[in-house]
């Protein structure tokens, strides 16, 4: 059309003013920082005004876990990586180090793809200030435990980022945790600014980005935000204690009934006797039993005694023995052993029996010995080992359990005793 002007809109392409290599704006005008993916030079600015404040001499090699411009759905958002800082911190002499991959979306705005020793979280700003306590911080009704509190130092940069940022930043970094959650404060001339997310497990990253650009190790450690996998295990062994408690008093209370605890035999051997044996008749015996043999010996002093003991059935003419003794030792402040002691014979069937007692021709003590037979009697050992059982299997996942925390801690401010 006749006298009708010419106009073009004006586009300014964007490259490094230290190597030339071109720029992808990828944060659009969010952008504060620009670190050049190609030398590394870093620059602040707005749109198209950039001034360069850190210089990279010599070659610049380091890569992200994440490339630049990578993108994947995490949380049902689409996101890309737009920026990217390797960080630091020291303590007793030990550098930690992990990486803070930018994550951009034009309408959910920034978070940030954190990766320490193969643990993966993911992080964004907090629209409140949590409030704090004795080693404890607070936030949306979930109370989180201080992990740690350093130094933390920026040592490398790339990309773009919405705030001022170079290497040999430091700041004061304090990290809480409740896990799967983490919230942290960072403090710097005078600005406090705090963060929260949650652990992810490696799956869940890949399945949102794809493979690593990089090799990255597998989990290394345990991350201060990584869930305790023994944690649901042994919540559900509390429960299962309970009831294997519950049970184990009910059969100890029926098995202590049960028993009959009864005395067929109360007597005296005399021990310097010439027949050297005494015979007597049991009691009838209903059912499998388990005799109990005591011996006591009245006056017993720096001596000992022993009575071999025979349980005969005449009928099957077939014979269990057991021998039964005891000893004791005194001087000038020290005791040691007993005047009494007593042994088992499980496993007895039903029938009637001759006990033969014989004293042991061997020993010095004279004097007349006590002898008690109990049949059915009610022994410890079976409830005192299934108490055990019922403890063993919860005591192993609760230990597990514990020391995983253990772990988790010990590289904290406030490690477990």
């Amino acid at each position: 059309m006749a006298g009708a002007s010419d106009s073009r809109l004006q586009v300014k392409e964007l490259r490094c003013d230290n190597c030339g290599a071109p720029w992808e704006r990828r944060g659009f005008l969010n952008t504060r920082t620009h670190a050049c993916e190609n030398c590394g030079c870093v620059f602040e600015g707005h749109e198209d005004q950039w001034t360069l404040i850190q210089r990279v001499e010599g070659a610049y090699e380091t890569r992200p876990a994440y490339a630049l411009g990578t993108r994947g759905t995490l949380e049902g958002v689409e996101w890309e990586v737009v920026g990217w800082q390797e960080r630091s911190v020291t303590a007793w002499g030990v550098r930690y180090a992990w990486e803070e991959h930018v994550l951009f979306n034009p309408y959910e705005g920034f978070r940030y793809l954190m990766l320490s020793d193969g643990h993966f979280a993911v992080v964004s700003a907090l629209p409140g200030v949590p409030t704090t306590g004795l080693n404890q911080a607070s936030y949306n009704g979930r109370t989180y435990k201080h992990f740690s509190t350093a130094e933390a130092v920026v040592d490398e940069v790339l990309g773009e980022f919405s705030w001022q940022v170079k290497r040999g930043d430091v700041a004061t970094a304090s990290d809480f945790v409740d896990p799967p959650y983490i919230i942290s404060c960072e403090e710097s001339m005078g600005e406090a600014n705090w963060s929260g997310g949650r652990y992810l497990e490696r799956d869940e990253v890949i399945a949102a980005f794809g493979p690593t650009s990089r090799p990255v190790s597998n989990p290394r450690g345990i991350h201060p935000a990584q869930p305790n996998p023994h944690a649901e295990t042994s919540s559900w062994m509390k429960k299962a204690l309970a009831v294997g408690l519950l049970l184990w008093f009910m059969l100890s209370a029926i098995y202590f009934v049960t028993r009959s605890n009864q005395v067929v035999y109360s007597g005296s051997v005399d021990m310097a006797g010439t027949s050297g044996e005494l015979v007597i008749d049991s009691a009838p015996m209903l059912g499998s039993n388990t005799l109990e043999i005591d011996v006591r010996a009245p006056g017993l002093n720096n001596n000992w005694v022993w009575v071999d003991c025979l349980i005969v059935d005449p009928a099957a003419e077939k014979a269990s023995y057991a021998g039964v003794g005891a000893e004791y030792w005194s001087g000038p402040g020290w005791t040691e052993g007993s005047n009494r002691g007593s042994t088992l014979i499980s496993g007895i069937p039903k029938g009637k029996y001759v006990v033969q007692l014989t004293p042991a021709k061997t020993q010095k003590h004279t004097k007349a010995v006590d002898i008690t037979i109990k049949r059915d009697v009610r022994l410890m050992r079976y409830p005192c080992c299934s108490f055990f059982l019922v403890f063993l299997i919860p005591a192993i996942a609760l230990a597990r359990s514990r020391n995983f925390e253990k772990l988790r801690w010990a590289e904290s401010d406030h490690p477990m005793s």
